[in-house]
């Protein structure tokens, strides 16, 4: 047994896994039940050597609490992504022991389509990156409502942020019934609140954009700043994962989807398959780059396509011809060129 390589398919859930353990010519060696935890994995694993093992489990919004559970028990560990195992390997008949067992054999046929796994660092980081966007949508929703409120009194907000000092002036000065004065002040509790938050992030973003030296490249081209940039930077984690700018663009999902039988071939709308996050923020810093005064290329492309397709196509192919734009510049180690005069970050 000492010898045997092992091949282990997990189905992991929150409260349990299952898994499904071969040797390399397809015999059940165990197929357990046991709790996601440290000692469910110890249980599943007993008996075995560390070294004889490789474990395939699926991507999960949690598949970092789960590394971290199986690595210890494993030579090696293979994350699977969800969708194309269910292409190359769907079932009319769904348990947890079909999905380990199809996950073992996947494994021993050499044919798990891999989802990359990022360094623990990187996925702390990204976290907190992602936990600031989502106190940024809220605190915006809260100014919304602000601003709801005031009209329901046929009062309208004279400022854009109804935060700012004179804003407050304002507000405070305004005649209001006792209920909509109350939720008014509560709301603007409530945003007061979200800004600290995010100011306290702000200044550990500051400190660890040092860390990342590559992020002034990006943040050469209009439109992204040090928050954006370190977003990008963490939602991509590994360039060198993408040998062109089209296999990344298909990672942010940003390219036409394609139709295509015998001599017909038609693109739709971009597939929207990939990270949506980094879609997102590509997609903010594209709106972001085009309110700058300078003349520059991503803006220049963005009115062409809009005088042919409109603005909204016009803004989503600007977004891929921005994160194009990027792949080029870490590759080329150059900062963005409003002209054709590239220049070299020192140091990088």
């Amino acid at each position: 047994m000492e010898k045997m390589n092992l091949f282990v398919g997990l189905d992991v859930h929150a409260e349990t896994t299952t898994g499904t353990i071969k040797d390399s010519e397809g015999n059940s060696v165990r197929v357990l039940k046991v709790e996601t935890s440290r000692e469910g994995f110890k249980k599943l694993f007993a008996g075995f050597s560390k070294k004889q093992l490789t474990v395939v489990f699926e991507a999960t919004r949690n598949w970092h609490y789960y590394a971290e559970l199986i690595e210890p028990n494993c030579s090696k560990l293979v994350m699977a992504h969800p969708l194309k195992v269910r292409a190359i390997a769907s079932a009319r008949i769904k348990t947890d022991a079909i999905d380990s067992n199809t996950l073992c054999d996947l494994l021993r046929a050499n044919l798990i389509p891999e989802s990359f796994m990022a360094p623990l660092d990187v996925v702390e980081f990204r976290e907190l990156l992602r936990y600031r966007a989502r106190l940024s949508r809220d605190c915006g929703k809260l100014k919304t409502r602000a601003k709801n409120i005031l009209s329901r009194e046929g009062k309208t907000c004279e400022f854009d942020e109804v935060t700012g000092k004179r804003a407050r002036l304002w507000l405070n000065n305004l005649l209001l019934n006792k209920l909509n004065r109350e939720q008014l002040n509560y709301t603007v509790k409530l945003i007061d609140t979200y800004n600290i938050e995010l100011k306290k992030i702000d200044v550990i973003l500051e400190q660890e954009q040092y860390k990342y030296p590559e992020i002034e490249l990006l943040k050469t081209i209009p439109g992204i700043g040090t928050y954006s940039a370190l977003l990008i930077m963490m939602e991509i984690a590994d360039f060198t994962r993408f040998p062109t700018p089209d296999k990344l663009a298909a990672y942010a999902g940003l390219v036409p989807s394609t139709y295509q039988s015998s001599q017909v071939q038609y693109n739709g709308r971009i597939t929207k398959r990939g990270n949506k996050i980094l879609r997102w923020i590509l997609v903010q810093c594209t709106h972001a780059s085009l309110k700058s005064r300078k003349s520059h290329k991503l803006k220049t492309f963005y009115l062409r396509i809009q005088r042919k397709k409109g603005a909204q196509k016009a803004i989503t192919a600007t977004a891929r011809k921005m994160l194009t734009t990027i792949w080029h510049l870490i590759q080329k180690n150059e900062v963005y060129a409003y002209r054709d005069n590239s220049v070299r970050i020192k140091g990088l």
